[in-house]
């Protein structure tokens, strides 16, 4: 039954992925020559990559943060005072069903003159952040009543109760929704190529920006390595913070 899946999956990403390593120590796909480490040399030498790397870590690092902290804070209001109001629950997620292309001809035809980095930063947290919204509120309405309840009877107020009693139960939650929300900042090439092209303003100027520059100029080595090197970096990223929320988790549990 999910031998399609599988299929797809090994012959689109994990194939294509290994392979991209013997790409990243030969000069081109053409001759084939080894290079050696020469491509991960002359990479970090790139002007663009190094412009691309700090305006990807910039707006991750800015991003993430925000859409957590947005999605926390209107998840618990959500769930304290408006869980019986889908409506208002619905209208949050409607940017996630919206178009790409419509979000951009909206921002484009009422508030072009934002500046780009803010403008692809308002863009990210209004397109995604219903849909942490309804991941954390999903995991509030499933929370143990008695736990709350318990907190209230020894004198805990609202603050205390969210900070130490209801963030903590749902971290497994919030660990997700962290990764989801930084793979997400990572995808925003596609409002950003609709809205500035191959070559926007350098404040926006992205790693998927370089790769797919230089994916249309056939230079399979530099995508290849610049490929190797983003993956182990999020893979270090994601091990660290799964590393604190399994030692949260057994603090809690």
């Amino acid at each position: 039954m999910i031998l399609p899946s599988v299929a797809g999956f090994m012959i689109f990403f994990i194939i294509p992925f290994v392979y991209s390593f013997y790409y990243a120590f030969t000069k081109d796909a053409f001759s084939k020559k080894w290079v050696g480490f020469d491509n991960f040399v002359n990479l970090f030498k790139s002007d663009f990559l190094r412009l691309a790397i700090k305006n990807t870590l910039i707006f991750t690092a800015a991003s993430v943060p925000l859409i957590m902290v947005l999605s926390v804070v209107i998840a618990l209001i959500l769930a304290r005072f408006l869980s019986n109001a889908p409506f208002v629950k619905n209208a949050f997620f409607l940017p996630v069903l919206l178009p790409s292309a419509t979000i951009v001809m909206v921002w484009q035809a009422y508030l072009s003159y934002v500046p780009p980095f803010a403008s692809l930063l308002v863009i990210f947290l209004w397109k995604y952040v219903g849909l942490n919204i309804m991941l954390i509120l999903t995991a509030l309405i499933g929370m143990e009543k008695s736990i709350i309840e318990a907190a209230h009877i020894d004198g805990a107020g609202i603050l205390r109760t969210s900070w130490y009693v209801t963030l903590p139960n749902i971290s497994p939650i919030l660990f997700f929704t962290f990764i989801l929300s930084m793979v997400n900042s990572l995808k925003i090439y596609r409002e950003s190529y609709l809205m500035w092209g191959t070559h926007p303003d350098k404040s926006v100027y992205m790693l998927q920006n370089y790769l797919n520059n230089h994916f249309a100029k056939l230079n399979y080595q530099n995508i290849s390595t610049a490929a190797i090197l983003f993956f182990f970096a999020i893979y270090i990223i994601v091990a660290v913070v799964f590393l604190l929320e399994k030692k949260a988790s057994e603090q809690i549990w």
